[in-house]
């Protein structure tokens, strides 16, 4: 089984054809065809259903995709290793970043980073855990910084906490509710419940029922960073959210926190990573730089 034959497999599988996969890696169709099928004579399975409108992955195509796509982005990893070991300032790192570690310290951490890896190329993104998890799991993420899942991890990761945190009730400013200092005079507001790191209505319930109070009925959930900016600044809506949303210069000017009486924990901040294998260079010189600014930041935190 030879690296070309795996990486034209999974751009076929991901591009959904062979001609697609043909001009994206710059080969005629006949030669990717037969890399193909070079790689099933290998494996002794057919991995597409052949149709005169192309070629679609089949069950053993799907079941393969997933073990091909991580085989392939931990050999590229593997050279990049080799390049930076030698003293090459380039590479590539995909991380997933939370909101709250965006708005505390991404600027400075990418500043750090890149005077150590000037030439770097850095993908970050976002989204719900599920999401995050696949992208760990099958290799297209080196590491994600955010909010501790409430499910169980899997042994397959290994999790960091750089910092212990907790959250408030925020709205827009001028909000009519804004003189409110207990949680019970916010009852009957229109609440929005946060989803980034998967379902949270639990958690929105416990926090009621921690103070004896009713649990309110909320009609949205939203999963998208900026359509809870837009539903908190445009509307009169309140959600439970990490107190760095509201101390963020960005969002100051948007946001501001009800200052209620009770406290309302929040997941830590964690690093999480695959269990089993090294982080290249690049990544490592990246996740170092997260460590050193939650550790800058956390006296600051436990004072406010």
């Amino acid at each position: 089984m030879k690296f070309h034959n795996l990486r034209d497999f999974v751009t076929v599988g991901r591009l959904g054809g062979i001609r697609a996969a043909a001009r994206e890696l710059n080969l005629t169709q006949p030669a990717l065809s037969r890399s193909i099928r070079q790689l099933e004579d290998e494996l002794g399975v057919p991995l597409f259903e052949r149709t005169s409108r192309g070629a679609a992955l089949n069950t053993f195509g799907r079941a393969f995709l997933a073990r091909a796509e991580a085989a392939t982005q931990e050999l590229n990893r593997g050279r990049e290793e080799l390049q930076q070991m030698r003293g090459d300032m380039g590479g590539t790192v995909s991380v997933a970043v939370s909101s709250v570690a965006s708005l505390m310290f991404l600027p400075a951490v990418l500043a750090a980073f890149k005077k150590q890896f000037s030439q770097a190329q850095v993908r970050i993104i976002d989204g719900t855990y599920p999401i995050i998890q696949r992208g760990l799991r099958d290799g297209s993420l080196d590491f994600a910084v955010g909010p501790l899942p409430p499910q169980t991890v899997g042994e397959d990761f290994v999790v960091e906490e750089l910092f212990a945190n907790h959250r408030c009730v925020v709205g827009r400013k001028d909000h009519p509710l804004r003189s409110a200092r207990r949680l019970m005079d916010l009852g009957s507001a229109d609440w929005v419940i946060t989803g980034a790191i998967g379902p949270r209505g639990e958690e929105f319930r416990e926090i009621f029922v921690r103070y004896g109070l009713p649990v309110p009925n909320p009609s949205i959930q939203c999963e998208s960073l900026i359509a809870l900016l837009a539903l908190l600044a445009g509307t009169d809506s309140l959600t439970f959210l990490p107190r760095q949303w509201v101390e963020s210069p960005l969002m100051a000017p948007l946001l501001s926190r009800i200052d209620i009486a009770e406290t309302v924990p929040g997941p830590s901040t964690c690093l999480v990573r695959r269990d089993g294998l090294p982080l290249t260079p690049v990544a490592d010189a990246l996740a170092n730089a997260f460590r050193r600014e939650a550790a800058y930041y956390m006296p600051s935190l436990n004072l406010r």
